[in-house]
Order: C-alpha cells, then sequence, then structure tokens
C-alpha cells in the first residue's frame, strides 16, 4: 500500500509540473493578437482562355505573440453560411504576407473545394494561424466566383455494400466517358458505399446532398429509389443484394446517381469461356478459363495482334455473355450481353494472361 501511495504521489507531482510547465507556456505565448485577411477582388468570373492571368491577391497580418513564434498559417474556402463546415484548406507561407493566385490556380482551389462550375458561388474565406494547439482566426471574406470547368471528375466506390469493402487503395474506379462515369458490379443489401475522388479518404468525397450530411461529402441532387442517405457521410443500399449498372451524371447541372439491375445478375459463374478469332468465334469450342474464386478468372494465351474476343458463361450464344462496357473497344470494363461489343486486342502478337473479374465487373490483358 506504501508503495502504491508513494507511485500515486509521484504521479500527481508530475502532472502537477507538466500543468504549471503548460500555464507558463501559455503565459509566456500570450492569447496573440487577431490576425486578418483581405483581397483585392470579390466577384471573380473565372475563364479557362486567360488562365495564366492574375484571378486574385490575398494580404495578410499575422497575430503578434508576447514572444516569437513560428505559425503554420492557411486559407479557408467554403460555402457562405455554413461556418465553415466541411472548409477546404490550402497552406500558405506566414512570414511571405501575401499570396497571389492566378487564374488556373484558383480555379482548381474553386474546383477542389466543390464550388459548382458555370455558376455563381457565394464563398467564404478565412485565415487560419496555428500555433501547437492553439489556433487564431481572422476576418471573415465574402466572395462570388465563377469557376470553368476543367474536366468531369472521376468516381471511385468504396464501402461495405460493394465487392472491395472500406479499403480505399482498392476502391473501383468508374469508366467515364464524357460526364457519364458507369460500371457493372455487385451491390450488398443494406449496406453503405460512397465514392471518393482518388484512392485515399483524404481528398474528394461524394455522397447525397441532403440535410444532415457532411457539407464536404454533399454532391449529388438526385438518386434512384434504392438508394438513401446514410449520414453523415454515406449512401445507403436498399435494392437485393447482386449485380446492378451504376451510372453517374456529373454534368454540374445534373449531378445523378442511378442504380438498375444488370441483365446478367450472376457474379460467380460456375464457368467462363474465352471465344473470338483466336478460335474462329465458334462458341461451342469457346475455350475453358481457369477459375479463381469469387468471380475471378484467368487464361493464358498466344494472342496475334489485331485480335478480338469476348466472354461467355458457356459453350454456346446463351444469356452469360460478356464485352467490353458498351462498344468494341478495351476499356478494361465489363459489360452484359446487350450492353457490350468486342474485346479489341490492340497491343503485338505474343504471351498474353487474360483475366476477369465478374463481380468487378473489370478485365485485364497483360503481357507475359
Amino acid at each position: 500500500m506504501k508503495h502504491l501511495l508513494k507511485i500515486l504521489t509521484i504521479a500527481f507531482i508530475g502532472f502537477f509540473v507538466i500543468s504549471c510547465d503548460k500555464d507558463e507556456d501559455q503565459a509566456i505565448l500570450g492569447n496573440g493578437t487577431t490576425p486578418s485577411l483581405s483581397a483585392d477582388a470579390t466577384n471573380l468570373v473565372l475563364s479557362k482562355d486567360n488562365e495564366a492571368n492574375k484571378a486574385v491577391k490575398f494580404t495578410w497580418t499575422n497575430p503578434v505573440f508576447n514572444t516569437q513564434v513560428a505559425l503554420n498559417n492557411s486559407l479557408e474556402f467554403a460555402k457562405a453560411g455554413l461556418n465553415f463546415q466541411g472548409a477546404h484548406s490550402i497552406d500558405i507561407t506566414a512570414k511571405d504576407l501575401s499570396g497571389t493566385y492566378t487564374v488556373g490556380d484558383f480555379n482548381k482551389i474553386m474546383l477542389d473545394s466543390g464550388f459548382l462550375p458555370g455558376v455563381s458561388n457565394s464563398i467564404e474565406i478565412r485565415m487560419k494561424s496555428s500555433v501547437g494547439n492553439l489556433a487564431l482566426y481572422s476576418n471573415t471574406i465574402t466572395m462570388t466566383v465563377n469557376p470553368y470547368l476543367t474536366e468531369f471528375p472521376s468516381f471511385y466506390l468504396v464501402g461495405d455494400a460493394s465487392a472491395v469493402g472500406w479499403n480505399p487503395g482498392s476502391a473501383q474506379l468508374l469508366y467515364k466517358k464524357d460526364n457519364f462515369s458507369t460500371i457493372y458490379t455487385y451491390l450488398e443489401n443494406g449496406k453503405s458505399f460512397r465514392f471518393l475522388g482518388q484512392k485515399s479518404w483524404d481528398g474528394l468525397n461524394y455522397s447525397l446532398d441532403v440535410t444532415g450530411m457532411n457539407a464536404g461529402n454533399k454532391y449529388f441532387k438526385t438518386w434512384s429509389t434504392n438508394l438513401s442517405p446514410s449520414t453523415p457521410e454515406n449512401i445507403q443500399f436498399t435494392g437485393a443484394s447482386g449485380m446492378y449498372k451504376v451510372v453517374i451524371d456529373a454534368d454540374a447541372t445534373v449531378k445523378s446517381i442511378t442504380v438498375s439491375a444488370s441483365p446478367i445478375n450472376n457474379w460467380n459463374p460456375a464457368n467462363v469461356y474465352l471465344v473470338g478469332t483466336v478460335n474462329g468465334w465458334n462458341a461451342g469450342t469457346a475455350i475453358p478459363m481457369t477459375s479463381l474464386g469469387n468471380g475471378k478468372f484467368e487464361y493464358t494465351i498466344a494472342l496475334p495482334a489485331a485480335s478480338e474476343f469476348k466472354f461467355l458463361g458457356q459453350q454456346s450464344w446463351g444469356d452469360l455473355d460478356w464485352g467490353n462496357i458498351s462498344a468494341d473497344g478495351n476499356t478494361g470494363y465489363l459489360g452484359p450481353k446487350g450492353s457490350n461489343g468486342n474485346i479489341k486486342f490492340d497491343g503485338t502478337g505474343g504471351s498474353y494472361k487474360i483475366s476477369v473479374d465478374v463481380k468487378l465487373g473489370v478485365y485485364k490483358i497483360q503481357p507475359l
């Protein structure tokens, strides 16, 4: 018991000393004066035609403390009226006291912050100055900015409703053509997912635009009836488990997501066969691929240049039929019967491993 009392006494004294040190540091540092921020423009219509030109210059004053400190400064951008919830942050160098952004650079900041291209956005900007755990904020600047679209976003599917789980490094990239992103893939009932703009949590996240959703995740304006919001971040899938066609329309005036049943609901066929120029397009002699389980198959073959082929689930022209998504080509994405074309091999002749993942809706042609 005496040893325990000694240990507790030492721990208390240590805590008291550390607390006193922190209080002393704070007393020496002081609370700091309020930083300020100004901009030489508050109404911007950005255009790709002059993206190298100056858009706006920010000027700031740093907070002053009782002693000299190293500051970490950043600019925060958010939709007006949200009290900077879900703000996008970019680092600035405190000692510079000003920063000038070209039209192209500032347009990227606007798009990365989630502001719509082609429309006037009311935004708020402030500077954050940090010293350790202490953060001070400047006055807020209100701006109206109309950015331009550089390209349509890419969408990566992730979540326990998907076939890849919540690992962002394995997120499924949808096939993008113009403003549409599409994939035929597996979804599981009663579970959730969302879309990322990259294979990591840091950066863009896309979910339904509803009350209660994190501001930084709000994106889709309309969605199919088998989807519902799972606040504060995700989308819940309420349809039956199986294969679905996922289509996103990223047009700035639309921003919709539609999930509809795939024409083929079999994501784990017993067999998959190769048919094409490699066997004279004879379905009856289609080449059996090796099953790896869970909808994955592979086969090594000598492919002549300009070969074309498809995948079958039987040695006949039956219902189980997969090819390149939508039309002839070599996108790496599967499309089911009625929504596909031939896979066109555009490499030189040689030995290749052909792999297909029916559940994920993708295929690969890899040289050996």
